[in-house]
């Protein structure tokens, strides 16, 4: 059901161009001309949508690794960060929680206990005039309840098998197209 607003042409034309331009840009209204020279406004009514999921998969715990990849599904995603005692490690892309979630490979430091925050971007997409989405989820729990925490466990290793991210120790980002 459509609310409809009636308003006198002086009405309209208190109105700032800038303000009702802004109005109808932004979908709050639209400008219908009549028969009778009064502008009518209609609001856009946009249905209120289900938040889309944020799922984690259990991290493996502890590990001798100095790695781990961190799957995670998150409905309509755009971009997906893990941060933890080790950095932030970002992915972007176009994500989803069933067929293709995020795959974020961060690293781990030595005899480190690694307290996770997973933080998904729900992309923004704009249909009849309504913006969905364009929010941001954020979690410390995996799917089952379970904490988001990594030991690693430090054996001794030369210094040739710790990762690259570990030796230069940077923030990588990574883009999925």
């Amino acid at each position: 059901m459509r609310a409809m607003i009636r308003m006198t042409l002086a009405g309209a034309m208190a109105l700032t161009c800038v303000g009702l331009f802004l109005a109808i840009l932004n979908g709050c209204v639209s400008l219908t001309a009549t028969d009778s020279a009064v502008p009518t406004l209609t609001p856009t009514f946009c249905p209120v949508t289900t938040p889309e999921p944020l799922w984690v998969e259990p991290v493996t715990s502890p590990t001798d690794q100095f790695t781990q990849v961190i799957t995670v599904r998150l409905g309509n995603g755009e971009s997906v960060s893990v941060a933890a005692e080790s950095g932030t490690f970002t992915v972007t892309g176009r994500f989803n929680a069933y067929a293709l979630p995020a795959l974020v490979e961060m690293a781990l430091l030595p005899n480190t206990t690694h307290h996770l925050r997973v933080t998904g971007r729900v992309r923004a997409i704009k249909s009849n005039g309504c913006v969905y989405g364009g929010y941001t989820l954020s979690t410390i729990w995996d799917r089952f309840g379970g904490p988001l925490v990594i030991t690693q466990v430090f054996t001794t290793v030369s210094t040739s098998h710790f990762p690259l991210a570990l030796m230069h120790y940077t923030t990588p980002t990574l883009k999925l197209e």
